[in-house]
């Protein structure tokens, strides 16, 4: 289980914010080494007023074959990232996964 703590980013001239902590169940995360991204989650309504604060989320961008990383804007998940929280070694068989802020 991978536990983020609410955090803020700003940048872009925006707030990023995750007010509560963000549980990702790792057992069906394929072994390998991972980017924890901040992103600007489009997907959730935001009722705040306040237009230059926005409701942020956690995307795992996996290191790719050639050594790059994935990145989410290439996804169909409508987010754009605004910062690396840490990387994360996920081990292949039953040991703990490591994470590195």
């Amino acid at each position: 289980m991978l536990i983020v703590a609410p955090f803020r980013i700003d940048r872009y001239g925006q707030r990023y914010h995750s007010r509560r902590e963000i549980r990702i169940d790792l057992t069906g995360i394929a072994p390998g080494s991972y980017q924890v991204l901040a992103v600007h989650n489009f997907h959730v309504e935001d009722c705040n007023p306040c237009l230059t604060e926005c409701v942020a989320g956690v995307f795992l961008a996996a290191r790719r074959s050639d050594g790059s990383w994935e990145a989410p804007e290439r996804f169909p998940v409508e987010c754009r990232a605004v910062g690396v929280l840490g990387t994360l070694q996920v081990p292949d068989d039953a040991g703990l996964a490591e994470f590195e802020p």
